[in-house]
């Protein structure tokens, strides 16, 4: 059975994040082969955007300080890593880090942060949508991972967290690539968990103190949780984590695309929560993200597929650039199928040839892009 732990967390002071990192590392002692001394340790936190962290768009960095620390304590070597949305560039990852705090979690805990912007592709024999998976070169070269997730919602997969955080080993804009020929969330969340069996964290670390509810992961809402949530299968900590926001788990693309290979029941009560149990910190009224994805399960399974297809097309919002666009072009550059371009110093979306995959709204620096629902859509979400 698969353990999580769920540490109360209740701010970003470090003495309450060491004390809960603490907490939560006990249970695992047991596991003495995480780390081992003289390792090379990816710290994988979430850095999807150059965002300071009272935004909760991204691990907050005294976090990853206090695990770097604690990488640094077993002998071994922290290395802070991610790609964010965007190119892939060292004057990217500079600037991403500066505003992230991450300069300030690598100095702090004594971690090395990431500039080596080479990619490889690597075996993923275990994977079902894809047999090869690019990632960056210090992921791939890492004797060990260790991801730390920020919970968030997310426009597309409905939920971000240890799974989906593992994404953002792909390089820069080959992201879109897997965007392109897995347009849809089922066919997506099945590639991440391929990515998941490929890389295999030694542990994950959730930051869930402050996360982000409503149109995430970057457009949403900072939510108070007051938790750090830990185990060594992000699956089991994803249901978990779900479970605490009040997400059914097996609505979750990725989580039930993990459940179709036997990795979770998606039920809580199947796994070994340890710590505080789930029903004594759960979270009413978070909201969830409202682009009309996950309505089509909604729709019968027997509907002619003309139908079926239009429907579809009414449940999922369309994203537009609202009145705070500044025509920078980052759309434009991380659209999968080129269906964005500027006019008059605005983003315009083409819908007839939008994938519906929400990168445009994910990666806007400035949150301007809106995501639209017509009539029926906002009927069947209510």
């Amino acid at each position: 059975m698969s353990r999580v732990y769920i540490a109360k967390c209740p701010n970003y002071d470090r003495p309450s994040v060491e004390a809960a990192l603490h907490e939560s590392l006990q249970a695992f002692s047991r596991d003495n082969d995480l780390i081992a001394p003289g390792q090379k340790v990816v710290l994988k936190a979430n850095l999807l955007q150059a965002q300071p962290p009272e935004k909760a768009v991204t691990t907050h960095p005294t976090l990853v300080a206090a695990v770097a620390r604690w990488v640094r304590k077993a002998g071994a070597t922290p290395i802070i890593a991610d790609s964010p949305g965007g190119l892939f560039t060292a004057r990217t990852l500079r600037r991403v880090y500066q505003v992230t705090g991450m300069m300030r979690a690598a100095e702090e805990g004594g971690a090395a942060l990431n500039y080596d912007v080479g990619s490889v592709l690597l075996p993923c024999p275990e994977g079902l949508m894809i047999k090869m998976v690019d990632s960056i070169r210090v992921v791939a070269e890492a004797d060990a991972i260790i991801s730390l997730p920020k919970l968030k919602t997310h426009s597309l997969t409905y939920f971000t967290g240890a799974t989906k955080n593992l994404f953002g080993t792909v390089p820069g804009v080959s992201k879109a690539g897997y965007h392109t020929k897995l347009p849809t969330a089922d066919k997506f969340s099945e590639m991440l968990i391929d990515i998941l069996s490929c890389h295999k964290p030694v542990l994950t670390i959730m930051d869930a103190v402050v996360g982000m509810e409503g149109n995430g992961p970057s457009g949403g809402d900072p939510r108070y949780i007051g938790l750090l949530l830990t185990s060594t299968d992000g699956v089991a900590l994803d249901v978990v984590a779900t479970s605490v926001v009040g997400i059914s788990p097996l609505s979750v693309p990725p989580i039930a695309a993990a459940a179709r290979r036997g990795l979770t029941t998606g039920h809580v009560e199947d796994i070994e929560v340890l710590g505080n149990c789930v029903d004594a910190v759960k979270v009413t009224g978070f909201k969830k993200p409202r682009t009309g994805s996950m309505d089509l399960h909604k729709l019968p399974a027997k509907l002619p597929p003309l139908v079926r297809s239009w429907a579809a097309g009414q449940l999922l919002a369309s994203p537009h650039a609202g009145s705070k666009c500044i025509g920078c072009g980052v759309c434009v550059e991380n659209c999968p199928v080129q269906a964005i371009t500027i006019v008059a110093k605005r983003a315009r979306m083409d819908l007839k040839s939008c994938l519906r995959c929400y990168c445009c709204h994910e990666l806007c620096p400035v949150n301007a892009v809106e995501l639209h629902q017509s009539l029926l859509g906002r009927l069947v979400n209510r």
